[in-house]
């Protein structure tokens, strides 16, 4: 437990742990918040800045709990995987640069460090996903006008189209989901800390890699819907990363839940394995 607990704590060094939370909030940040009724579309930083609460009442879709849940735009996902994961891959990628692993191996072993690099991938990209998401949300619901605010009528509207909503829990599902999917964005950071050393290509891959896997899925998809092939489709709904924010009672953010688990014991398997059998000599420049 105390090597999992380092690890962690390696991967949040400080300096890298306040530049990804920014990170996160810049990106939250540069999403799309709103949609002109002439179809022109308006980021959530810049309704922060040039919409005044005068006018944000007048449309309830513009209430602080729907564009603090538009956060995670097409610039997020994109970037996520490097944002996250910027201190983990720079530890690692240092310990094996600088020989240091070698210590750490003999101190823990194979299986010990494996284990605790796995846990560290997955609990630091959930916790900086979470406090960048939540520094997101603090800026949003200060400037933004609560649903409660929002005239009588507007308000009956709203709630008819969200039956039984209630903020608090819906917040709560929200931050849950958070956490869960800065864990899943971390496997290609994981993956490719395992096979590579150069800072550059870790801190790049995995957005290659992120944007690789949504294009494919996408492509499926489209070809799904061509052909009719309903059962596909719902496959590749399933493997979608971004299922896990929803948390819905669909089975597909349990399913994708347990595939990005799986692909981690994967990883932790390859790891094992290659430090098995070609020592403390693992990793391509």
């Amino acid at each position: 437990m105390q090597n999992i607990v380092t690890e962690i704590k390696k991967s949040l060094y400080l300096p890298f742990f306040i530049l990804s939370c920014f990170g996160v909030v810049l990106v939250c940040l540069l999403s799309e918040g709103y949609t002109s009724l002439g179809g022109k579309s308006y980021t959530i930083m810049e309704l922060l800045l040039f919409l005044s609460k005068d006018t944000m009442l007048t449309d309830v879709s513009l209430n602080r709990y729907e564009i603090w849940m538009k956060g995670i735009g097409t610039w997020t996902q994109l970037l996520l995987p490097f944002l996250l994961s910027i201190g983990y891959l720079y530890d690692i990628s240092n310990e094996k640069l600088t020989g240091m692993h070698r210590l750490i191996l003999v101190r823990e072993n194979n299986l010990g460090y494996c284990i605790s690099k796995t846990i560290s991938a997955m609990l630091s990209g959930g916790i900086i996903m979470f406090v960048g998401y939540a520094i997101f949300g603090a800026i949003i619901f200060i400037k933004f006008p609560s649903i409660q605010e929002y005239p009588v009528d507007y308000l009956n509207m709203y709630m008819e189209s969200f039956y039984g909503f209630q903020e608090f829990f819906g917040g709560l599902k929200r931050c849950i989901g958070i956490f869960l999917y800065g864990m899943c964005i971390n496997i290609f950071a994981y993956f490719v800390s395992i096979i590579f050393v150069d800072k550059y290509i870790l801190l790049c891959l995995p957005i290659m890699m992120k944007y690789i896997w949504g294009q494919t899925i996408l492509k499926i998809e489209m070809n799904a819907i061509n052909t009719g092939q309903d059962a596909l489709l719902n496959l590749c709904s399933g493997l979608r990363i971004e299922n896990i924010l929803s948390m819905n009672q669909s089975v597909f953010w349990w399913m994708t839940l347990l595939l990005v688990f799986v692909i981690y014991m994967g990883g932790f398997c390859l790891n094992l394995y290659l430090l098995k059998k070609k020592g403390s000599e693992v990793g391509f420049e």
